[in-house]
């Protein structure tokens, strides 16, 4: 996928969230271009499941742009609420990455989990990790409600986020982003 590209969908690579692999973006590429597309879309009646009426038909920012996004609560704190909700054990080597969206409600939906190794190469979630994996996408779930992000005008805005969990030998020894 090209830099342009990338651009456009406000995807960005770098050290630090090199697990954001291109296989997720091109898993998410199609539902991208039509929530991004289709102004007058109608994809469903339920607005938990409707993107355009989620989002408001607005655009979505990065959680990084224009501010950092907040749920009010200290990393540190939301940091040992993970570790005590996350008491799974596994031997599992790699990281684990929930993708999130924010409207500008504050509301959350569209959860995604990924995986990959310590390589970050993409794995699949074996029936072995799927308790792990479903207490992570649980706890995230559970970092609700959140403050909408604010553009420059200081208005609210559609966002997205993500929570990765680095194991090691089954022991949780990193969360990002800090």
């Amino acid at each position: 996928m090209n830099y342009k590209l990338k651009n456009i969908i406000g995807i960005h690579h770098c050290e630090e969230h090199r697990n954001l692999s291109a296989d997720f973006v091109k898993s998410n590429l199609v539902f991208l271009l039509i929530l991004f597309l289709s102004p007058n879309c109608n994809f469903a009646q339920s607005k938990s499941n409707d993107s355009c009426s989620f989002f408001n038909n607005k655009p979505i920012y990065p959680y990084y742009y224009p501010n950092v996004l907040s749920n009010g609560k200290d990393f540190y704190t939301q940091k040992k609420a993970f570790k005590k909700a996350i008491t799974e054990r596994t031997n599992f080597n790699g990281i684990v990455t929930v993708y999130f969206f924010i409207n500008e409600f504050g509301e959350t939906n569209f959860y995604t989990t990924q995986l990959c190794d310590l390589n970050y190469k993409t794995l699949s979630i074996s029936k072995e990790l799927e308790p792990l994996c479903a207490q992570i996408l649980q706890a995230v779930r559970n970092t609700s409600p959140w403050k909408p992000m604010l553009n420059d005008k200081k208005e609210a805005v559609n966002s997205r986020k993500f929570y990765s969990f680095k194991f090691n030998n089954g022991q949780l020894i990193e969360i990002l982003p800090k």
